[in-house]
């Protein structure tokens, strides 16, 4: 993004902070870089024409292509993971909390710009540059993994995790992050102090999804003998009782697997609940939806702590 395509407030906050920005520029280059060389490296027939097929899970596994691709391929997810983390604790210490700690808000107010499109250019060139930033890293992460070859030295799930890298939950998240920092540093107006609230505000956020994902779309459940696909996300186990209600193993070994309805169940009445791989799409559309809906409702708090703070 340049500074020069840019007007009133917007170019002031890219000039501001052209340094973290040249900074996040070279992170994304060097992530991406990472993971595209990794892709390209195994992918070369130097690699995968020179090992024997009786014995290639050996030779992979040795190989520095096969390590250097796991190695790009984990860097590159747990970026895009860890990235509102980044983002909140930019937004809510440098963008917004120093300004409001030293006072130099207050020469952009007095200069025709009214505090709410001070705080909106802000959050615009925010949601843009994490926005752009976001999606270039989760594709690039999904080109990266769909390389199979290796599956069997490396054995990974759809639902491992890297899932928030996977889709559009990711830009979601960094959206999240702008919107929380914005709120936190409005309400902290201390710098240090906003970038650790940001941090912990986004953590405790993602912290809860993570627990609470498996159940944002219905279950399969299969019973008795049935088997669930090998590429299925489990979700919980255990016995269906007599009267229709269940047991989950967690209950029964909490309350002593020997005395428990888990010990002499038959076969049929055990079940496993989990997702398919099909579930996939619905699950991060889901969470995202819920994520882009809260993201709103910080905003909006953002705008009204500004406006009773500098009525």
């Amino acid at each position: 993004m340049s500074a020069l395509t840019l007007r009133g407030p917007a170019w002031v906050a890219v000039r501001q902070h052209r340094r973290a920005l040249w900074a996040g520029l070279a992170l994304l280059v060097l992530t991406i870089g990472a993971q595209a060389a990794a892709r390209l490296w195994v992918n070369s027939a130097e690699i995968t024409g020179s090992c024997d097929s009786e014995w290639r899970k050996t030779c992979a596994a040795l190989s520095n292509a096969a390590g250097w691709y796991r190695w790009a391929e984990t860097y590159g997810g747990a970026t895009v993971v860890l990235l509102p983390l980044l983002v909140a604790a930019f937004v809510a210490g440098p963008l917004i909390a120093r300004e409001l700690e030293s006072g130099t808000y207050k020469l952009a107010w007095t200069q025709s710009v009214p505090p709410a499109r001070w705080l909106a250019s802000k959050l615009a060139v925010s949601a843009a540059v994490t926005v752009v930033s976001t999606a270039l890293l989760v594709i690039t992460f999904r080109w990266t993994r769909s390389y199979v070859r290796f599956d069997w030295v490396f054995p990974r799930s759809w639902n491992d995790g890297g899932y928030p890298a996977l889709g559009p939950t990711a830009v979601a998240y960094v959206l999240l992050a702008v919107a929380l920092g914005a709120l936190v540093g409005m309400l902290a107006r201390r710098t240090v102090v906003a970038m650790a609230a940001g941090v912990l505000a986004t953590g405790a956020v993602m912290a809860v999804f993570d627990v609470v994902r498996p159940f944002l779309w219905p279950v399969v459940t299969a019973s008795g003998g049935a088997r669930f696909p090998d590429d299925a996300w489990h979700v919980q186990q255990g016995v269906i009782l007599a009267d229709g209600g269940r047991m989950t193993n967690e209950d029964c070994w909490s309350i002593g697997l020997s005395t428990s309805p888990c010990a002499n169940a038959p076969e049929d009445a055990f079940f496993t609940d989990f997702h398919p791989a099909s579930h996939f799409w619905p699950l991060q559309l889901m969470e995202t939806g819920i994520v882009l809906v809260l993201a709103a409702a910080v905003v909006f708090a953002a705008f009204r702590v500004l406006r009773r703070s500098h009525a």
